[in-house]
């Protein structure tokens, strides 16, 4: 037994099984990004901004009408309005501005789709992990089972032990099935997230160390910048608000004379005054509360993405300190404990009370090394999340 139970051990320790197809994070993401139905919707959303450009000097229809002036005969006349140019330039201005608003949002789903793909590869990297380690030490236990039971009938241990060391046995083996079930599951979400399902594998669980120095700084942080492309757009609707209350001009053709009246006399024009300034000051206060409220939402949303990648820094090293931990020390006495024990085992120096103990708390050193694991590759696709990346 002792053989059997080095080699399962051995398998069980860190480490990734063999596969014909390995999906990487980056090509999961790709995948994502093409598919997801969120994206297409951001994309036709700045479509929709792009086309609204064009309508942005949206002049009334001109008017023909039909009249007798002196009360002998029909003419035709039509009336053209219009804004101040200046007027048109601004709703452009704002146009082009709410089309980089919807970049920015645009950005924002992205960024959100990378995390969530990132976050269920990580869960789905951890499920697997576990279900190997699992399935390993089910079939472990179940050897260990069987050799209780035959030095039972042999009369070399009590039932009390023989019952312990079933108990453990069916304990594990539902522990298998639970694992599995949920890596079938982190699977299954991963090829619906991506649309891909031509692959069995993922990469090994290790952490990243080496991801960290290339990520840039809150800077980039899509939430942001959609806030302080939000200020842009209030800011041009404060300009378009002022130039609201610059006078519009109208000019048409009807001759309102005879018919010999000469070509000259025939045209109108006509000037819109902006009489009404307090209808006029008050949108353009709206305009003003309006800006400085995005302002602050701005301000607010660079203080949060500040204390946030301040928290996820400290993870990050917290989590790593004890990555680094447990690859130098604690996995190393994990097994070397497993060594020691089953020493005592084979020599009868041990009851399988303490033998059961000793490797359960052998394997929750490696169950607690993937915790710190994902622990740091969450803490890593946090700043990455926070840095847009």
């Amino acid at each position: 037994m002792r053989i059997l139970l080095k080699i399962l051990i051995t398998i069980a320790l860190p480490g990734v099984a063999g596969a014909q197809n390995t999906i990487a994070p980056d090509a999961a993401i790709r995948a994502a990004l093409q598919n997801h139905p969120l994206v297409k919707a951001a994309a036709f959303e700045v479509q929709a901004k792009k086309y609204a450009e064009k309508a942005a000097v949206n002049l009334p229809n001109p008017e023909v009408n039909a009249e007798s002036p002196t009360g002998q005969f029909y003419v035709v006349g039509v009336l053209q309005s219009f804004e101040f140019p200046t007027v048109y330039a601004r709703q452009k201005q704002v146009a082009k501005a709410e089309t980089a608003l919807a970049l920015a949002g645009q950005r924002i789903n992205e960024n959100d789709l990378r995390y969530t793909v990132r976050t269920i590869y990580l869960d789905a990297q951890v499920a697997d992990y576990q279900s190997r380690q699992w399935r390993t030490r089910d079939s472990l236990y179940q050897a260990i089972a069987v050799a209780a039971h035959r030095q039972f009938d042999a009369g070399e241990i009590d039932f009390l032990q023989k019952t312990l060391v079933e108990n453990e046995a069916g304990k594990v083996a539902q522990e298998w099935r639970a694992a599995e079930l949920l890596a079938l599951t982190a699977t299954g979400q991963l090829k619906t997230l991506t649309g891909l399902a031509d692959w069995d594998a993922l990469l090994p669980l290790r952490p990243d160390t080496t991801g960290l120095g290339g990520i840039s700084g809150s800077g980039a942080n899509p939430a942001l910048l959609y806030e302080q492309q939000a200020v842009q757009v209030a800011e041009r609707q404060v300009a378009l608000a002022k130039s609201k209350a610059l006078p519009n001009f109208s000019i048409g053709y009807m001759n309102q004379g005879e018919r010999e009246t000469p070509m000259d006399y025939r045209f109108r024009a006509s000037i819109g005054l902006p009489l009404w300034v307090g209808q006029y000051r008050a949108g353009v206060n709206v305009a003003k509360a309006e800006s400085q409220a995005a302002a602050a939402r701005a301000a607010a949303q660079s203080q949060t993405v500040a204390l946030q990648l301040q928290r996820t820094d400290t993870d990050a090293l917290t989590a790593l300190g004890f990555v680094r931990y447990y690859e130098q020390e604690a996995l190393p006495r994990s097994r070397a404990l497993i060594s020691a024990v089953l020493r005592m085992r084979d020599a009868g120096q041990t009851d399988y009370v303490t033998f059961l103990k000793t490797l359960d708390e052998a394997f929750a050193i490696q169950r607690e090394y993937a915790v710190q694991i994902q622990a740091f590759e969450t803490a890593r696709i946090q700043r990455l999340y926070l840095a847009g990346q």
